[in-house]
């Protein structure tokens, strides 16, 4: 059964500034935007929602995955209302639901006897790396990480997951394995360099191709499988 709802999606090959992206960029572990803070780059949020799309439309129409039927956890996903993703665009979607993933802001001029906060009185005549340093003593095993929706401790990267998700795509709706090879080796070679460990052929030479056979295509599409699974459960990545 073919997908229809998830479809390709092309990298952005290019920066605005005309060089070639850097999409490592986006595996940097904080991101502090006009005063906010998230666990990661909203690119990691998206490729998330998009996983989780995937795996939604797997268990609407039935596609097993090795052998099972995929089950969405709507317990876990009931906060990013799940039933409507099928249907959104991420960038709607994350208007309405970003605050599930924002660290709570700074609060100043406040008093409050809250046992949830801690209300810090600072001089405005001191030095601000100073002060920083201070703050760290003055915090030290009084705050705790609290995150709704956490990220795994995977290594894979922004962009493997990018790729792994096209590969699935077009696998699913019937593109043979040497096909989608030599889509990936074509389309991602701008880029490739984010992508490859070092590999060697069988003679010792440098192998340059980020999917040199069909072989790995099929493991692409078997780790997609797993992350699937995994995601359905409220994993990522």
């Amino acid at each position: 059964m073919k997908l229809t709802v998830n479809k390709v999606i092309t990298p952005r090959l290019y920066s605005s500034k005309g060089d070639y992206a850097d999409y490592s960029y986006f595996d940097v572990s904080k991101r502090t935007i006009g005063g906010e803070t998230i666990g990661r780059n909203i690119q990691w949020y998206r490729m998330w929602w998009m996983y989780l799309r995937l795996a939604l439309e797997c268990e609407q129409k039935g596609i097993r995955i090795d052998g099972e039927k995929i089950k969405v956890s709507k317990r876990y996903y009931k906060k990013w209302n799940s039933d409507s993703i099928l249907e959104s665009r991420f960038d709607d979607w994350w208007k309405n639901h970003k605050q599930l993933f924002t660290h709570e802001k700074i609060k100043t001029g406040v008093s409050v006897e809250d046992d949830d906060y801690l209300v810090l009185m600072i001089p405005k005549t001191r030095d601000k790396t100073d002060l920083l340093k201070e703050l760290d003593e003055v915090l030290e095993g009084k705050t705790k990480s609290v995150v709704q929706f956490p990220f795994s401790n995977s290594k894979a990267t922004y962009l493997r997951c990018h790729m792994q998700y096209n590969i699935f795509i077009k696998a699913m709706n019937g593109k043979n394995r040497s096909t989608i090879r030599d889509w990936v080796n074509e389309t991602y070679e701008p880029v490739k360099s984010h992508m490859l460990q070092t590999k060697f052929d069988v003679e010792g030479k440098q192998i340059g191709e980020i999917i040199s056979n069909e072989q790995g295509v099929t493991n692409n599409v078997r780790y997609v499988k797993k992350r699937l699974i995994s995601v359905s459960k409220g994993i990522f990545p």
